[in-house]
């Protein structure tokens, strides 16, 4: 098992975006299930890949940690000789339900579900189960807001987005961004 996740991890590095590596997993069925219109963004593959789930329409950043198992007993066994915390490796399934944002640097911890229409805020460590329709951050990772909301807020400033071009942005449109930033934080 160990020289198949190698490889796996070597081909995921070989996929260039987050939509072939998704596509790779779905195609040499590595994950538990892996739904439609998902971006899979990390580079390696997690231990125990068969314990995650993710359904439609599932962004995973790439610097995101998905973690379906600890290994604290190891350390505890170590500290209390003497007490008994069953095998040194403890293992959870991770299920990630449709439309679903995990933003950079979050960690998701075994036995978490993350219900539809929900964002996970950068830096967030999700230990216990986000209910649907939400923005969860922190740590441990809490609703903080309302996906519904976000979504009206984000349609109502859609004036704001940009097209970049190779990812590039002209000097006059960041100096138009610099003015509106200035003119909100002066008034």
């Amino acid at each position: 098992m160990r020289r198949e996740r190698l490889y796996h991890s070597i081909r995921l590095l070989l996929c260039r975006t987050a939509d072939k590596r998704a596509a790779y997993l779905k195609k040499h069925d590595i994950l538990g299930a892996i739904g439609e219109n998902c971006r899979w963004g990390p580079w390696l593959l997690p231990l125990y890949p068969k314990l995650i789930k993710l359904h439609n329409n599932v962004i995973v950043h790439k610097t995101a940690h998905i973690v379906p198992h600890d290994v604290i007993n190891r350390f505890l066994k170590t500290a209390y000789p003497d007490s008994d915390f069953g095998h040194w490796e403890k293992v959870g399934c991770i299920e990630i339900m449709d439309n679903v944002y995990i933003s950079a640097y979050c960690t998701i911890m075994s036995n978490v579900r993350i219900n539809q229409n929900c964002i996970i805020s950068s830096g967030s460590v999700v230990t216990s189960d986000i209910p649907e329709n939400s923005l969860a951050s922190g740590n441990p990772a809490k609703p903080t807001g309302r996906f519904d909301m976000f979504v009206a807020l984000r349609k109502m400033s859609k004036g704001q987005t940009v097209k970049f071009k190779n990812q590039e942005l002209s000097d006059e449109m960041a100096e138009a961004e610099w003015t509106k930033f200035y003119n909100k934080h002066n008034s």
